[in-house]
């Protein structure tokens, strides 16, 4: 009769240590929960800042700008925010989303800078290096080197643009007899398309392969790009490329034609297209020594001896906005404007936290630059709540 009683108290002790250890277990599963943010794809529209200050501003700016476009937030690593705003394509009823692709411009500045470094690794010359080595029928070429076109302190100047279609190698060679460098404007900044064309074309020369097929080599395959391509794909891509709009607020829809020669007088400075999520993933990777080693990267963004405050495509954040001077604010700033585009954004100089706003209606009398990004990027880091 003993055993049994002591059997029966045995099984009700080890049903309530079951119970407890198993109440222990769903307490660390909900806590785990509520600390791991969702990781989402970057093709998904995703809200996860719900009822926050930095989810009113963004409402804020995109209803003072009639924004159309898509807006990318990640903090610490983590998508927290992406929506689309209008469309795409009108015509084709297709709205803006987190896989919408917009023309970036200028930022493709940074993949040529990107793609100089690693020619230069293989073949064995410097960004320090002077023009001339390249380019020796330029006048002054000798004055000036590699860091200085990568950081618009040159001189360098070219009017007028090619308003013809050209090939690659016809364009190149426009620009190199038509390159004028002012011996005055040596070591000041003044931005020029022009210096980012000389470079792309010593890309050619020295990987003995065209410029798009050393993006797609060292950058896109490496990273695994999905919704990039450059201008000559555009038609494998419609059910994702949004159409360039001019801006009014009367008429939001109004078709931007870009014409033809308007991509192929960008070589190496704005013919391609990307989705935010893409041009993130690419940026991180840049800044985060995933394509070069930490020495290389911190060789690539810097100045060197010039006075610049542009870096091999990016703009220091700490130089541009007062606002931004705390350690924690410490970032590059991005902007690429044209026919109907335009994507403005920041993103932290560990990669971990970005804001990118492209739109396909470029709003120019509401001056983006900075204007639209900035505040919801310092408002992103100091909101607590989020992450």
């Amino acid at each position: 009769m003993l055993n049994l009683r002591r059997n029966k108290f045995s099984k009700i002790w080890l049903a309530i240590i079951l119970g407890i250890v198993l109440m222990t277990s769903q307490i660390k599963v909900n806590a785990a929960n509520l600390s791991t943010p969702k990781l989402h794809s970057f093709d998904e529209n995703v809200n996860q800042i719900k009822g926050t200050a930095t989810e009113k501003l963004i409402n804020q700016q995109v209803q003072k700008r009639d924004f159309i476009g898509t807006v990318t937030l990640v903090k610490n690593g983590h998508l927290v925010y992406q929506q689309g705003f209008g469309y795409a394509n009108r015509n084709k009823n297709l709205k803006n989303s987190g896989n919408t692709t917009f023309q970036i411009a200028s930022i493709q500045k940074g993949v040529t800078a990107m793609l100089l470094k690693k020619a230069a690794l293989a073949n064995h010359f410097s960004l320090d290096a002077p023009l001339s080595k390249f380019y020796p029928q330029i006048k002054n070429a000798n004055l000036v080197t590699l860091r200085d076109l990568l950081t618009m302190t040159s001189g360098i100047l070219i009017q007028p643009l090619p308003r013809i279609k050209m090939s690659d190698q016809q364009f190149l060679d426009y620009t190199v007899k038509h390159t004028k460098i002012l011996k005055s404007h040596v070591g000041n900044l003044q931005y020029q398309p022009v210096n980012f064309v000389l470079l792309a074309g010593i890309v050619q020369k020295e990987t003995k392969e065209g410029y798009y097929q050393a993006f797609k080599k060292e950058i896109q395959e490496p990273l695994k790009l999905t919704n990039t391509y450059f201008y000559q794909e555009m038609k494998s891509h419609e059910y994702q490329q949004a159409q360039g709009y001019h801006f009014s607020r009367n008429n939001p829809y109004r078709i931007y034609s870009e014409p033809e020669y308007g991509y192929t007088d960008q070589l190496g400075t704005g013919n391609l297209y990307m989705s935010n999520g893409d041009l993130y993933q690419m940026l991180h990777a840049f800044l985060t020594a995933k394509l070069l080693t930490p020495e290389q990267t911190a060789n690539l963004y810097s100045t060197g001896k010039t006075r610049s405050d542009y870096e091999a495509g990016l703009y220091p954040l700490n130089q541009k906005m007062p606002e931004l001077m705390g350690k924690q604010y410490a970032g590059y700033h991005f902007h690429g404007a044209e026919f109907g585009f335009e994507t403005v954004g920041d993103i932290s100089k560990d990669g971990q936290t970005a804001v990118i706003f492209a739109s396909n209606s470029a709003n120019r009398p509401a001056n983006n630059d900075y204007h639209l990004d900035v505040p919801v990027y310092k408002q992103l880091i100091d909101d607590n709540k989020i992450f």
